[in-house]
């Protein structure tokens, strides 16, 4: 037995060790989800994934932790029920797993929420959690959670199977909206196929790339690129964030007819330069110098590795700027003792208003991740008046206007990323042209214009010759 199998077979010892809670009906449970894992189309170019194939995987590539849950007795008629819609527009049924714990999507789906409550859309969100704070939402409970080694802070939570489908039997819907790849997206996907109505999904997070940045393992990531392909290769329509990651999933397998761009956006009354605080900038110790700010999850596959080396960097030649970061994460603790001999604060998490000023408070945004699909916190940014430095990979260059409200850095290295932080600072004429534009760029990304893109998705679904469905609209 070579090495290869000797580690992997040691992996799995290791996790049936560290699940030695899991109860009979949880193992029931994960059987139910996993063989009845919805097949790709018998004249689909996909090849199906079995099961078995995705918990082996899982077994021997990753270290996995399982919290058994005692349910609570639940009740379906205490789900909040909207007006019945006499309007000629599909029923959508969103499904999704921790919204909660994924900011980014958190956000968005918010959003999409709150503009279809407005139009009096018929729009409604699934997942496995004891309550939620997103319009629409119906939560069902959760007999467990499960954590991924290869995504440190993101915990799954696992439905009952049993009371999804038992629910969804009497809850008809026109189309089906995956928005993550978990249970509860592989139970959308099993529902609708059932059912033969359209299936829409969101390709919100780049997990495959994830995966490689955290783990370091090719093959788990190579892995997770063809079971991606297998989930979003399955539907009649997918929404990517950006035109790049579009042309990423096209790369991969997907068919360009079926992928869209479907946006972003913000409240730019929220993220405005009018909420610009002196005294919170006094409060990280700024007097005269520049705020480098960075605002989203610490973790190191956001890349900022290279902004903790880019700054020891400034600080090591003299250059006077203040990194403020905004934000928690696995990576925190350790990227703090890197900059613990520099002048950079950590503020932690911010909500509402605290977050809104310390955006406006900022002088130049600092995002170097590679692997985001879209990167909100850029349109945040430029919309509270900062300009932004990014990456040329993934989403984040395709929501700044390069020059004018920004600039793109080519094969992002700590270097690079520190000369081109010295040279914008370096004029702050040129920084001060870029805040104004930076702001009315910002304002194209309404909410309104992302849930008109979103919305329009499924109605392309629905009219779709080759989707051959008929429309069904579902009274509620």
């Amino acid at each position: 037995m070579n090495t290869q199998s000797m580690e992997r077979l040691q992996n799995v010892v290791d996790n049936l060790k560290a699940n030695s809670t899991l109860r009979p009906k949880d193992v029931l449970n994960f059987v139910n989800m996993l063989w009845h894992m919805p097949k790709a189309d018998a004249g689909s170019d996909l090849a199906p994934l079995h099961p078995a194939q995705v918990a082996l995987t899982m077994l021997t590539r990753m270290q996995l932790s399982y919290e058994p849950k005692d349910t609570v007795p639940w009740d379906s008629s205490s789900f909040s029920q909207l007006a019945r819609h006499q309007i000629e527009e599909p029923t959508v049924s969103l499904f999704v797993d921790a919204p909660e714990h994924l900011s980014g999507v958190s956000l968005t789906l918010q959003s999409w929420a709150e503009q279809a409550q407005s139009r009096g859309l018929p729009f409604f969100l699934h997942m496995a959690a004891s309550d939620s704070r997103i319009p629409g939402s119906k939560c069902f409970p959760n007999i467990g959670t499960l954590k991924l080694s290869t995504y440190p802070g993101l915990d799954l939570p696992i439905p009952k199977i049993k009371k999804v489908t038992q629910y969804m039997a009497s809850h008809p819907f026109d189309v089906a909206h995956l928005s993550t790849p978990g249970p509860m997206g592989l139970l959308g996907m099993r529902l609708a196929q059932s059912r033969g109505i359209p299936i829409c999904g969101t390709y919100h997070t780049d997990f495959p790339r994830y995966v490689l940045e955290l783990s370091g393992c090719e093959d788990l990531a190579e892995f997770t690129w063809q079971y991606m392909v297998w989930f979003y290769g399955q539907m009649d329509m997918v929404a990517a964030p950006s035109s790049a990651t579009r042309d990423d999933l096209i790369a991969h397998g997907l068919q360009p007819e079926r992928v869209q761009v479907v946006g972003r956006g913000v409240e730019q009354d929220h993220f405005s330069p009018e909420k610009r605080s002196e005294t919170l900038r006094k409060s990280w110790g700024v007097t005269d110098e520049p705020v480098l700010l960075y605002v989203g999850r610490i973790s190191k596959e956001k890349n900022l590795q290279i902004l903790s080396e880019a700054y020891r960097r400034l600080v090591a030649d003299g250059t006077q700027a203040r990194l403020v970061l905004v934000g928690d994460g696995p990576y925190r603790e350790e990227m703090e003792e890197e900059l613990a001999d520099t002048p950079a604060q950590f503020t932690g998490v911010l909500k509402g208003e605290a977050l809104y000023e310390a955006f406006a408070s900022g002088d130049l945004f600092v995002f170097p991740s590679e692997t985001d699909t879209f990167g909100r916190v850029l349109i945040e940014a430029q919309a509270s008046g900062l300009p932004v430095l990014v990456s040329d990979q993934g989403g984040p260059r395709d929501t700044l206007l390069p020059e004018q409200t920004g600039r793109i850095v080519a094969g992002v290295t700590a270097e690079r990323f520190a000369e081109q932080i010295r040279d914008l600072i370096a004029d702050p004429h040129q920084l001060q042209t870029w805040s104004l534009r930076a702001r009315e760029h910002a304002s194209s990304f309404t909410p309104e214009r992302s849930f008109d893109d979103f919305w329009n998705l499924h109605r392309k679904a629905l009219a779709s010759p080759a989707s051959s469905r008929e429309f069904r609209h579902a009274q509620h």
